[in-house]
């Protein structure tokens, strides 16, 4: 899924924080939020700026984030949702984003991604399919020889 000349949201400053930030980037106002302030900073600080950027990378608290009312996508990098808990609880997005991306490959629909598929409006990336192809490079790094995805994707908890 191409994002450009998007807002994003990407809630977390660890290391699968960090592998979205650094993609997403390029193009796209990217906004990284954090209970820790300092942390999301740190985050932001780390990261080298292409000469070729033109979007902005910003550090928020969660408390900041929570009072955005609009994004154009967000990305759940925290472990929220990995117990049942809603990532955007609090939030103030009406309506929520219109690409969601949640990290937490756990075996029932998190609460994000539940929400998320209701709404008519949002396109959902599910930890499970992150997980998924994950094990499918790891495969193919591993053997050398192209990942059975279909076969790995049925032995998944629930279709993605």
């Amino acid at each position: 899924m191409e994002i450009t000349n998007k807002d994003v949201l990407v809630l977390g400053a660890g290391g699968a924080a960090r592998a979205c930030v650094l993609e997403l980037q390029s193009g796209n106002d990217v906004l990284i939020a954090n209970r820790s302030v300092e942390r999301a900073q740190r985050l932001v600080d780390s990261i080298a700026s292409p000469a070729d950027q033109t979007g902005e990378l910003r550090a928020l608290g969660w408390d900041e984030a929570r009072q955005l009312t609009w994004v154009d996508a967000l990305v759940n990098a925290t472990p929220l949702g990995m117990r049942g808990e809603d990532a955007l609880e609090g939030f103030a997005f009406d309506p929520l984003p219109a690409i969601i991306a949640d990290l937490v490959p756990v075996a029932a629909e998190t609460p994000l991604v539940r929400r998320a598929r209701e709404a008519q409006h949002v396109r959902v990336m599910d930890g499970l399919l992150m997980l998924l192809h994950q094990a499918a490079r790891s495969f193919e790094l591993w053997t050398g020889v192209p990942a059975p995805i279909e076969e790995m994707r049925a032995a998944l908890p629930r279709s993605v």
